[in-house]
């Protein structure tokens, strides 16, 4: 079976070799993009200059993909090809000509299978998926970086900068940021324009950082409805430095979590969700698997007491005039996660 590698690994094996394929699977935009771009640098240095980048649906013509294989270039002999999965690719199509194509890979062209673990199907059938590559190639591990891998590639991203950067300084971009290394590659870029003499002060970075406002009411839903009580808290740090944004955030969660307590009954009386979207004007797919998940993750019980809870709140908000706090929401937030 061909090795798993790292994006970092890889990099440092494309200086020695290019592989005849390359497997990039993962659910990191940035690093699928940026060890695609990688692959495609060192094949240009070696004489690859011609790039063919073809989106695999059910539509897709495998003789015509088979064929830009066997078809030869006077000018342009060398040459990469990247097969881009789509979202729902059946792995099954792809199977049924994997021989096939493996079959007519030669010297003169590099394979680059490009696929986002947002692609289930492909996902869920990993390990039979593999074992239609052929030996000499790649599987580079392209999932979102976490912990120690987060901090070294700011620290190897500040290095190509030529920024100085200490651990303290690493560890708050990567807490600010969530391993979004988009926008900590954009970060970086903006630090090293702003700081001539490259050497990042920790104090300046942090009054610089919290100048900006990366979150907003939504972000803090979105967190509570996964489930993911890390990420509440610290958008709530936030958010209460907002003037009123503890008031429209407790209405706008009073409605969601309605809404979700109308899908958990629905789902109970095994009744049709069809025509819930609609009922509540939920028009973006995502929002509604949101609640829906949140529906099912959370038990009878658990959401009488927030119902509970926020009747309280309000009646003491509305009768007593209270001020919203933040303990309000992290009480919500244990609740919920």
């Amino acid at each position: 079976m061909i090795p798993w590698i790292y994006p970092e690994q890889l990099v440092t094996e494309l200086k020695k070799e290019l592989k005849s394929m390359y497997l990039l699977l993962g659910n990191d935009t940035y690093i699928l993009r940026d060890s695609y771009l990688n692959i495609v640098e060192a094949s240009k240095v070696l004489g690859f200059s011609r790039h063919i980048i073809v989106e695999l649906n059910i539509y897709s013509c495998w003789n015509d993909i088979i064929n830009l294989f066997k078809t030869a270039d006077l000018f342009d002999k060398k040459k990469t090809l990247s097969l881009i999965f789509s979202r729902n690719y059946p792995i099954s199509d792809f199977k049924k000509n994997a021989s096939l194509l493996f079959s007519v890979i030669h010297d003169d062209i590099i394979l680059i299978l490009y696929i986002n673990a947002l692609n289930k199907i492909v996902s869920s059938h990993i390990s039979s998926f593999l074992h239609y590559l052929p030996v000499p190639g790649r599987c580079v591990n392209c999932d979102a970086l976490t912990d120690i891998r987060l901090i070294t590639w700011v620290k190897n991203k500040a290095k190509t900068l030529q920024l100085i950067v200490e651990d303290s300084i690493c560890q708050m971009l990567c807490y600010y940021y969530e391993g979004n290394l988009e926008l900590l590659n954009q970060m970086l870029q903006n630090l090293s324009l702003i700081y001539s003499n490259k050497h990042l002060d920790c104090m300046i970075v942090k009054e610089f950082l919290s100048d900006l406002s990366c979150f907003s009411i939504n972000h803090w839903i979105e967190s509570i409805l996964l489930g993911d009580k890390k990420r509440s808290d610290r958008i709530l740090k936030r958010l209460s430095f907002i003037e009123g944004s503890l008031d429209r955030l407790f209405f706008k969660i009073i409605y969601e979590i309605l809404v979700i307590v109308d899908i958990k009954n629905f789902m109970l009386k095994k009744g049709s969700l069809f025509d819930m979207p609609q009922k509540y004007k939920i028009h973006k797919k995502y929002r509604y698997a949101l609640l829906f998940k949140a529906a099912r993750r959370l038990n009878v019980s658990q959401l009488y007491e927030v119902v509970r809870f926020l009747a309280e709140t309000e009646l003491r908000y509305k009768k007593d005039y209270i001020c919203l706090s933040q303990s309000i929401f992290e009480e919500l937030s244990s609740m919920l996660c």
